[in-house]
Parts: C-alpha cells; structure tokens; sequence
C-alpha cells in the first residue's frame, strides 16, 4: 500500500478522528485534564501499534530514515554547541554559582510539507503529537533526548559521539527495525529513542527535517556561610 492508502484505512481514520474529537472536547472542557490525558495516550498507543503492523521496511524508507537520521544529528550538533556557547557566556558573565545549561530538540512544530499525506486531520494529528498541546507522547517531554544535553560547570562535559551514541565510537542504533536492510546505517540513539520508547509511528518520522530548540540556564548557589558545615539527617 503507498502511505496515502495507509492512512485511508478505515482503523486509521477512526482512531485519528477519535484522537482529534478528544482533543475537541478537552479543549472545550468537556473532558477534564488528567483523564483526556491518559485517553489521548492510550489512542496515540494503539494508532502507533496499527501503523507498524503497516509499515515494511524498503529502500525508499531506508532513503528517507537516513536523510532523517542526518537532519537530526547535525542539528543535535548544533544544540550542543549552542548550549555550550550559552554556558559559557553566562560564565563569562560572572554570574554566581554552578552554571547548567539544558538543550533540548523536539521535531518541528511545523507539519512536514514533505509528507505525502496533506490532510487537515493529517495536521490536526501532528499538533497533538509534537508536543506543542501538551505531553500527549510518553518519554518526549525533553524532545527526542531523554533529559535534553546537559552542560554542568561540574562536570567533565560528554562528547558529540556520547550524546549521540551513548559511546565514543559511531554505533547503529536500528534495533526495532529491519536489521538486515538497515544494518549499515550507523543510526544514531535518538532514531531508536523516538522508534522504540516513544509511540510516535515511523511514519510521523521519516519526512521530518526541521526542528524546533530549547536551552534552559540554571544557577545553584546557597547563602550560607562558608565556614558553616551542613547537618546530615537521616530517617533510617
């Protein structure tokens, strides 16, 4: 089937409009917060779980999961040198105390022009999934990083490689895929991330080439003076 006939199926369409009327209802507090919460997840789990059972992995996928996969790791580049750079500038600043900058990357806002798929409902779904609404996508709160890229004036910072591979060498992180057709593909740990941990569907993925940033600062510092040692309490 191509994509189109993939998302014209009637259990495609049916969980998408239930996700879309859902989000009406919240919207207009019909539904309250927390119980519209845990149905939109449950819709986005089972949409996921019938979108894999469609999806068989091709060259033409192959194409567009390693344009995906290099659009994402130079941006991540990018973040982590503009975390850096924030870090050091706040340093640079004389601010007081222990200096953390916190980057974070979501896939972009914005509904891909490259999808194929160009419908309203296609649109209206994609707002509800990248995180723009609300945290409608278990383990995306931080964007496509569990817990963003931390620079800590603390600590020794990770390299490109570790944030990207978890190690120092390159890696390929294709586990939940074809491991055949895409065992020379050097994927990167976010790629797995989003495919295995998060219910967003391969397809919400491979067309994505845009993202959007955040970088967060923090300063730690106490008032207590410097001669004066804390107490440890312990409750055991």
């Amino acid at each position: 089937m191509t994509v189109q006939e993939i998302f014209d199926t009637p259990a495609i369409k049916k969980v998408e409009n239930e996700m879309i009327g859902l989000e009406e209802n919240i919207e207009r507090h019909r539904v309250d917060k927390p119980s519209g919460l845990e149905m939109m997840r449950v819709l986005i789990g089972l949409r996921r779980n019938l979108l894999a059972d469609m999806f068989v992995m091709d060259e033409n996928y192959k194409r567009l999961l390693s344009d995906f996969n290099e659009t994402m790791k130079q941006q991540l580049i990018r973040m982590r040198h503009e975390t850096i750079k924030a870090a050091h500038g706040v340093m640079n600043a004389d601010v007081t105390g222990e200096i953390q900058a916190i980057g974070k990357c979501f896939l972009g806002y914005r509904y891909s022009k490259l999808h194929p798929v160009q419908t309203m409902r296609a649109k209206k779904i994609w707002a509800i999934l990248n995180g723009s609404i609300d945290d409608y996508v278990q383990f995306y709160s931080d964007g496509v990083l569990m817990g963003g890229y931390v620079y800590d004036s603390r600590k020794e910072q990770e390299s490109e490689n570790q944030m990207l591979y978890l190690q120092e060498e390159p890696d390929n992180w294709n586990e939940g895929l074809d491991m055949e057709i895409t065992k020379d593909m050097y994927l990167i740990y976010p790629v797995h991330h989003l495919v295995s941990h998060t219910d967003f569907s391969i397809f919400d993925l491979l067309w994505v080439r845009d993202f959007n940033m955040e970088i967060q600062m923090k300063s730690n510092y106490a008032t207590y003076p410097e001669e004066e040692e804390g107490e440890d309490i312990s409750f055991i």
